[in-house]
């Protein structure tokens, strides 16, 4: 695979004809070829005039040269000496060569001396097929959709065919191309940098995927299943805001405290929609005081038993209900709670479910309501990278897959040792080399922190480890077991003692679990 710089495309800022065929290179080149893409340059004509420019594909290759890629969508055609986009005016030709001397002045400027290198040019349609007629500018140097596949043995060509300059001595290294160009294309090297990047992308992601929405519209009971990473939480959502358009009192349930912190952040504009954790929601419904509740929780009846049978008892004495019910991680929940959960939304009101068996650690028999209709499933992965979705297979029961356009992202780190020392030479990695800001990191283990490597001195070198998200302070970090953390996310997220002879680790679907709150970048800590 050739060296991409930046490693991703920008879905957001770069049109669909260089996305394309920034896949096909990245796919098809192998890996002695370095490609940058959307490359902004600065130097001078002959004049000495200042000259701003950018080359939408830079392919450089040690042995072969350099090869100028432009990129024109759409239809193109060419008339009467003229060529045309869309039927506007264009010089594609013109403008690969004109950013060819470019760059060999760059060059040039850069290194003080003439470079013994091809340097070629050529123009790329990817809309167009291969039976085109093109003028003679053109000529053995347009690339079409049909020929991306094989780019490679495009460009070899290309390059192959053009005349190295004559009168030319010496050599030149490709440590010295690289470093004139590469402080050109500096961003996107670093982590924070490529997640602004993935980011960006997952969000186009998700949302498409939130079109499924539109088609369940008939469907006023549905179960939705999907893979980790599918987009459930946002389409939950989602789903209660358009419920709650309709003049609905709609209840979002959860069954984590820390999900339903974030559901009602993202609910917050809608008065009309209440998100909370289940047994959260029963004890302010009962209005149990907590001296209360702190009695209660002495009885290990209390979340199987005791709240769901007052919460049966209380609404078959008052008749409460909701318009509306919408559920996230539906797999935490018990037999006993669905049936309490049913009785607050009335008989073919709406009532939606969104799970994921792979992540089933609190139940041990999942039974949802019975809606009559088999549950829609979501098998494409939009959130997490694709190293960590390889990361991830291993431990699913059902068959999903991810985007061909999702991001490849940085390596899973595995690392084995002192749990305490190698956090605290993660933390610093990725703090001073990569940049990650310090809340957009989480540390996840099997047991209270008191119970890990990092024990009861939570100083783990310069940084803080702490219990909590809100108001994380200066050289702080949170740290959560996965159980409390599951169904929320987080850019980077380092797994903290796993160990397959612990059996918080030895089940499958809790590793899974674990694992799949990371986004970007994953660190696993081995015992």
């Amino acid at each position: 695979m050739a060296n991409m710089i930046p490693s991703e495309c920008d879905l957001t800022r770069r049109p669909m004809s260089e996305r394309i065929v920034f896949d096909a290179i990245k796919k098809n080149l192998p890996d002695e070829w370095y490609v940058f893409h959307s490359f902004d340059y600065v130097t001078r004509d002959l004049n000495r005039k200042r000259w701003d420019g950018e080359i939408d594909f830079l392919l450089y290759h040690p042995e072969k040269g350099m090869l100028v890629i432009e990129v024109k969508g759409g239809a193109i055609s060419y008339r009467s000496g003229q060529w045309y986009q869309e039927d506007r005016p264009i010089e594609p030709v013109e403008q690969a060569k004109h950013n060819k001397y470019a760059v060999m002045r760059l060059l040039q400027d850069s290194l003080h001396r003439s470079i013994p290198l091809k340097f070629a040019h050529c123009v790329c349609f990817p809309s167009c097929g291969v039976e085109e007629v093109w003028p003679a500018e053109a000529q053995e140097i347009v690339l079409t959709g049909p020929g991306l596949p094989y780019i490679g043995d495009f460009a070899s060509k290309v390059l192959e065919d053009t005349p190295l300059p004559a009168n030319l001595q010496g050599s030149i290294s490709a440590e010295e191309v690289l470093q004139v160009l590469s402080p050109v294309f500096e961003y996107g090297k670093k982590l924070s940098e490529r997640i602004g990047i993935e980011e960006k992308q997952f969000f186009l992601f998700t949302e498409q995927q939130c079109a499924i929405l539109d088609a369940l519209e008939n469907f006023p009971r549905l179960q939705v299943r999907g893979c980790a990473g599918s987009g459930k939480t946002v389409m939950a959502v989602k789903k209660a805001e358009r419920l709650a358009a309709q003049g609905m009192n709609v209840l979002l349930l959860c069954f984590n405290q820390l999900l339903a912190e974030h559901l009602r952040k993202e609910v917050k504009g809608h008065p009309s929609i209440k998100a909370a954790a289940f047994f959260e929601f029963c004890i302010e419904l009962l209005k149990i005081s907590e001296d209360q509740v702190g009695k209660y929780r002495s009885n290990p009846r209390l979340y199987s038993e005791v709240l769901p049978n007052l919460m049966r008892e209380f609404l078959r004495r008052t008749c409460f209900c909701y318009d509306a019910i919408v559920v996230d991680e539906g797999q935490d929940f018990t037999p006993e709670a669905w049936n309490v959960i049913s009785m607050l939304v009335g008989e073919g009101s709406p009532f939606y479910i969104f799970y994921d068996p792979d992540q089933n650690i609190f139940t041990r028999e999942l039974k949802l309501p019975d809606f009559g209709i088999p549950p829609v499933q979501l098998t494409k992965n939009c959130r997490n990278t694709k190293k960590i979705f390889e990361a991830l297979k291993p431990y699913q029961s059902t068959a999903s897959a991810i985007l061909e356009t999702a991001p490849e992202g940085a390596d899973v780190h595995i690392l084995h040792g002192d749990g305490r020392r190698l956090l605290e030479q993660e933390l610093e990695r990725l703090t001073m080399t990569e940049q990650i800001p310090l809340q957009d990191i989480v540390i996840l283990g099997g047991h209270s922190l008191e119970h890990t490597s990092i024990g009861a001195n939570p100083d783990v070198g310069r940084f803080h480890i702490v219990n909590r998200t809100a108001k994380i302070g200066a050289m702080e970090i949170a740290y959560f077991t996965y159980m409390k953390y599951k169904g929320c996310e987080s850019k980077v997220v380092i797994l903290l003692d796993v160990d397959e002879a612990d059996e918080r680790w030895s089940n499958r679907n809790g590793i899974y679990t674990a694992m799949s709150r990371a986004v970007h970048q994953l660190v696993i800590i081995r015992k």
